[in-house]
């Protein structure tokens, strides 16, 4: 096995696995799937055991399936009985911009595929005014977006849209690889 993460011995030890062989990770899916009734494919496996070197932060969802098959109800709950000392690292989430902790005026360039790109500043209370839009039909230039996180490789959630005065909902896109950049400009 390449570490000494918790999750992943625990992995191993329900599999009955060394998880050294490709073949290793088609028996693991197998296995959670039969468990659970949910499938986790054989490359986001590979992923989280470093076997494939791209740098993708697994999803919650992926998380839960992973602590389910190993009797827990969730993620959290997993994560509470392992404790402060346990090595999860592989599961931290990276990038994550906190909005709370942004100041009033503060600019931010995010980035998704298929070549989207928009730039934003910051209002207050979560709330950002869209400047300019590069690749999207459906976020316009002075929108008002509600954005309570910003995560690279997570989904886009906005929780309102606000254009021309009408809230038009909630907005979601960067499902599949979620968003590529964020970072705050000035």
């Amino acid at each position: 096995m390449p570490n000494n993460n918790e999750i992943l011995c625990r992995l191993c030890r329900e599999v009955g696995l060394d998880m050294t062989h490709s073949a290793d990770f088609e028996v693991l899916s197998q296995a959670i799937c039969d468990s659970t009734g949910e499938k986790l494919g054989v490359n986001t496996l590979k992923r989280l055991f470093g076997f494939k070197t791209d740098k993708v932060v697994p999803r919650l969802s992926t998380m839960n399936i992973i602590a389910r098959y190993l009797g827990y109800t969730d993620y959290e709950s997993l994560i509470k009985d392992l404790g402060e000392d346990a090595d999860i690292s592989l599961f931290t989430p990276i990038e994550c911009l906190e909005v709370q902790n942004l100041e009033a005026g503060a600019r931010l360039r995010i980035s998704y595929e298929p070549n989207r790109e928009l730039m934003l500043t910051y209002l207050g209370d979560f709330q950002f005014v869209v400047d300019m839009v590069k690749g999207s039909h459906n976020i316009c230039k002075g929108d008002l977006l509600t954005i309570s996180q910003l995560a690279v490789g997570h989904r886009f959630v906005v929780a309102h849209v606000i254009r021309n005065g009408e809230d038009l909902g909630a907005y979601e896109s960067a499902k599949f690889k979620g968003l590529e950049t964020v970072e705050v400009i000035a």
